[in-house]
């Protein structure tokens, strides 16, 4: 490895499994002393085991790297404070803040029918996060002039997926991370989102059905992989650059991975606009608008 990271200290929030376990394996071979942030839930936010932090730090240290474990949960205020500090605590700084952690809460893809308890899991875990480990990381980052904040979100974040809550939340991250990035451009600290596609074990949940339905298309078993979700150590690549000095010019962005496929979403820019008698104190008659809503600001030509 390059040791492009030699000298940072990262903290990757979920990176006792899946992509964040991929993204932590890979800082650390890049030289990065690694905080492990993990709760030890099941896939559905619930229990706790030490089991999941301890193995990706044991699995860093016998590879020759640095990292300590953390099981704080980061869907409190408190639990945030904590997984930062044990980055300062044990290497001096926390340079490098990767929200990753997520869960599948139960109630949830209710949509405008969750009950309380289901949203506010949600937005703690979601979006909670993300503000109570910038909170406690980004002001420190913005004094020594360096600092990567990486948020995960989905393409639940677009609104395409009947998960209004969710893409509230994820979509609320991407937000947070677009005004941080304006805010101190050219301060050393960048800030970005990233939504994975790989096959993690919330793929793992729906891999039968997903098989079943493989399987009424007529699609040979032995084809199957074809259609599963790239692994999640390809994923990690992406992320770890944009903790890099190379990627220091690249803030409020957010990129789609998956696999080896990487792909920027564009930024949300001003379309059409209508000005009546070029006057932007005219007041508009709804017969008016009418004609000229159609015609210029939601028609195939506008």
């Amino acid at each position: 490895m390059s040791q492009r990271l030699k000298g940072k200290a990262a903290l990757v929030t979920g990176s006792g499994n899946g992509i964040g376990k991929e993204v932590a394996l890979l800082l650390a071979a890049e030289g990065a002393s690694v905080v492990v942030n993990d709760l030890g839930t099941d896939i559905g936010g619930e229990g706790s085991s030490s089991a999941a932090a301890d193995g990706t730090v044991a699995q860093i240290t016998e590879s020759g790297g640095t990292a300590v474990a953390n099981y704080d949960s980061i869907a409190t205020p408190d639990g945030c404070v904590n997984a930062v500090q044990t980055a300062v605590e044990n290497f001096g700084a926390c340079d490098i803040v990767i929200a990753n952690a997520g869960a599948l809460v139960a109630g949830s893809l209710a949509g405008i029918e969750a009950d309380d308890d289901a949203w506010q899991k949600l937005l703690n875990l979601y979006l909670g996060q993300k503000f109570w480990l910038s909170r406690a990381a980004v002001p420190s980052m913005l004094k020594r002039g360096w600092g990567r904040v990486l948020f995960a979100t989905s393409e639940i974040a677009r609104g395409t997926q009947a998960n209004p809550i969710g893409a509230a939340v994820l979509g609320g991250g991407i937000a947070m991370s677009h005004d941080l990035a304006t805010q101190h451009r050219d301060s050393g600290v960048t800030f970005n989102c990233y939504a994975p596609g790989a096959g993690t074990r919330t793929f793992d949940l729906y891999k039968d059905q997903m098989d079943d339905a493989l399987r009424a298309q007529g699609v040979p078993e032995d084809e199957f992989g074809k259609f599963y979700l790239p692994p999640a150590n390809l994923i990690a690549p992406m992320i770890t650059w944009l903790c890099t000095d190379a990627a220091a010019s690249v803030s409020g962005q957010v990129f789609a991975v998956k696999g080896s496929e990487v792909t920027r979403w564009t930024d949300v820019a001003d379309g059409p606009s209508i000005v009546k008698d070029g006057d932007p104190r005219a007041l508009w008659t709804l017969d008016e608008l009418d004609t000229q809503v159609p015609a210029h600001l939601i028609s195939n030509d506008a």
